[in-house]
């Protein structure tokens, strides 16, 4: 007769010592494969317990993989591979998961950084502040949004995006210079997803792709993952160098162009209006789509405003795409494209397939909050902190750095980025100076298809305030000494 002890004022409940005990003696092979356990009313009146939890214990047991039973026949222990609850990495590993498989998993793993002091200066993240979002007005939003219509959490929200916040997007939109109807915005998780869905629509295999040389990190990852070709192009003062592109474009005839006009990533800079007719020109005799990433468009702190290429895009050719991550909603992972109406519809298409739409509440809040009044005095107020901390920035740059560094004075967005004398092969080295002087910067090999000659280090101000911004550009003009 199979006998458990029973701690009847324990903590454990009385069935789950029986599962446990049990357990132990089938992985202890006490119990062999085949033996026959008790019926549960025998079981129970043996020792003294409701019926009921010996037939729970039972339950668990069959659930676990431990006892098999059937109609008129005994339970028995099932002989099984292994136990239950074997912890990963108490055996040799079936799959070799230190060899990525991906180009851009194994691009990752290879950007390792060295570990900083613990009061290392961050100039490397590139999201909002948190302390600047607009937290109360996202609560009371989402109180508001709630007590309205709990359908928002409980159900799936068109693909395309909820039409109130499409409607707030269209004249969003609008203040900068560009004339969408809702039916022509499309609702992403954030700006890297809505590139994903553009390159889901766009790219068939082996693309050829333009990007500026520099560019966005992670759109550089996220093409290698749809096998894009990718092709450079180098940035000049005034942005993109269009007779290269003009030669890049007959030659390859690429699925798209990607660029960022206003304060890009890494560089801050912004093109100037020709410099955007130019290549929306350029782009519309080729028949070549642009996918113009505006993700700092509300970033702008100084200098003459100048619109999005998509603003003057008469001919359908510009796929916009915007964020709020910038500057209110970092945590809510909310964007959007703007696109011709029978792109929208595809992307659309393609949206309902790999992420059903984006999140019900999230957009409903979005659209209380970005639908308010308040967004503008947050938007001003979140502009001054920025601004100072810029110009604080570039200050303690002019200051502290050595002669021969060059460095870029954006006219809005966080980024700032340094040309260091040196050769090739020089930057991985200056970066760990760097990182063990307590600064943590971005390499510029992060945002290059191939090695450049001169190191390149990207800083952002996003999350530094203005003291720990001097001392940063201290630390940092006495490591590349």
């Amino acid at each position: 007769m199979l006998l458990v002890p029973i701690a009847r004022e324990g903590p454990v409940p009385i069935y789950r010592q029986i599962v446990e005990r049990i357990v132990e003696l089938v992985d202890q092979a006490t119990l062999a494969p085949g033996a026959r356990l008790p019926p549960t009313r025998e079981f129970a009146r043996v020792h003294a317990v409701h019926r009921a939890t010996v037939v729970r214990a039972y339950r668990d047991l069959r659930a676990l993989g431990y006892l098999e039973s059937r109609p008129g026949a005994y339970t028995t222990v099932r002989g099984r591979l292994r136990p239950a609850g074997v912890r990963a990495g108490t055996v040799a590993s079936g799959v070799r998961w230190s060899v990525p498989g991906s180009a851009a998993a194994r691009l990752a793993a290879d950007e390792a950084v060295p570990p900083a002091p613990g009061d290392a200066i961050d100039f490397a993240s590139h999201a909002a502040d948190p302390t600047l979002a607009p937290r109360r007005e996202v609560w009371r939003a989402a109180r508001r949004v709630l007590a309205a219509d709990r359908s928002v959490v409980a159900s799936y929200p068109d693909p395309r995006g909820l039409p109130e916040l499409r409607a707030v997007i269209a004249r969003r939109m609008a203040v900068h210079g560009v004339a969408a109807d809702p039916d022509e915005i499309v609702v992403t998780n954030g700006t890297q997803q809505a590139l994903d869905l553009i390159f889901r629509m766009l790219l068939g295999p082996r693309p050829d792709v333009v990007v500026e040389s520099p560019t966005y990190g992670m759109v550089l990852a996220l093409l290698r993952l749809h096998g894009a070709r990718v092709h450079p192009v180098p940035m000049a003062a005034d942005g993109l160098d269009l007779d290269r592109l003009r030669d890049v474009i007959a030659r390859k005839r690429p699925a798209l162009v990607y660029t960022m006009p206003n304060f890009h990533n890494p560089t801050g800079l912004t093109t100037s209006q020709a410099h955007r007719e130019a290549l929306l020109a350029i782009c519309e005799a080729r028949r070549v789509p642009i996918v113009e990433d505006g993700f700092d468009e509300e970033l702008k702190y100084s200098g003459p405003a100048v619109l999005p290429i998509k603003s003057i895009d008469a001919r359908g050719v510009v796929l916009y795409l915007g964020t709020l991550s910038k500057v209110a909603f970092p945590g809510l992972r909310l964007g959007w494209i703007v696109a011709p109406a029978e792109a929208a519809a595809r992307l659309t298409a393609v949206q309902r397939v790999s992420a059903l739409g984006a999140s019900g509440l999230g957009q409903a809040v979005a659209a209380e909050v970005l639908g308010s009044s308040r967004f503008e005095a947050h938007l001003r107020a979140a502009h001054r902190v920025y601004r100072h901390r810029l110009q604080t920035l570039v200050a303690g740059l002019e200051e502290h750095l050595p002669a021969g560094v060059r460095f870029t004075r954006p006219e809005g967005g966080y980024t700032v980025w340094l040309s260091v004398p040196g050769r090739p092969g020089e930057e991985r080295v200056l970066f760990e100076r760097i990182w063990r002087a307590g600064v943590k910067v971005v390499a510029g090999r992060t945002f290059h298809v191939r090695p450049t000659r001169v190191p390149h280090f990207r800083l952002s101000i996003a999350w530094v305030d203005e003291e720990r911004i001097r001392e940063g550009c201290r630390r940092l003009g006495r490591a590349l000494r």
